[in-house]
């Protein structure tokens, strides 16, 4: 009985992750990454200032991070939530309409990333967040309160801005 019900269980989480796109499954598991083996992450770091070629100025919050993860015991991985998806998309579509990159008025914790492509590097400007001096993006990442996440791939340039992810987080599954 207790199979019978795991399996059913993947099953739905795996016709439920169907919903994101492929980058869109990649940024999870790119934060996920991060969130379970922060140490691991720490080489990622550099060779996104080199790649960047980052000022002293994100080499320096990026130096803070890496800090950070190094004393950071692992959390759990978040958990897909296909309400907090619906939700980024409709946000995506606010976006798109008015062609205006604005925070929604959600009350789940709430990232908005833009300008690369790679899936990685779009992970680590938000964890540097430099320029952020609430550091806000890279709190919602490893913040181990937060359990559910969802990540909704904009599919189309707003403006000249392209690769643009809406990324909400939250302690509960509002189901």
């Amino acid at each position: 009985m207790k199979s019978s019900f795991c399996l059913i269980f993947f099953t739905i989480s795996l016709s439920l992750m169907s919903q994101m796109t492929e980058r869109e499954q990649q940024v999870l598991e790119e934060i996920n990454l991060c969130r379970t083996n922060p140490q691991l992450y720490i080489q990622y770091i550099d060779e996104y200032l080199i790649y960047n070629d980052s000022d002293a100025g994100e080499k320096a919050t990026a130096r803070e991070l890496k800090k950070i993860l190094k004393k950071m015991k692992a959390v759990e991985p978040l958990v897909f939530s296909p309400e907090l998806y619906e939700a980024c998309k409709i946000h995506g579509d606010y976006i798109v309409k008015t062609k205006k990159l604005v925070h929604s008025d959600c009350v789940c914790a709430e990232n908005i990333q833009c300008g690369h492509e790679n899936i990685r590097y779009a992970v680590i400007d938000l964890l540097i967040d430099h320029g952020i001096s609430s550091r806000g993006h890279r709190n919602n990442i490893l913040n181990p309160e937060f359990k559910y996440f969802a990540v909704y791939e904009i599919p189309q340039k707003v403006k000249k801005m392209e690769y643009i992810f809406i990324q909400q987080f939250d302690r509960k599954n509002s189901e």
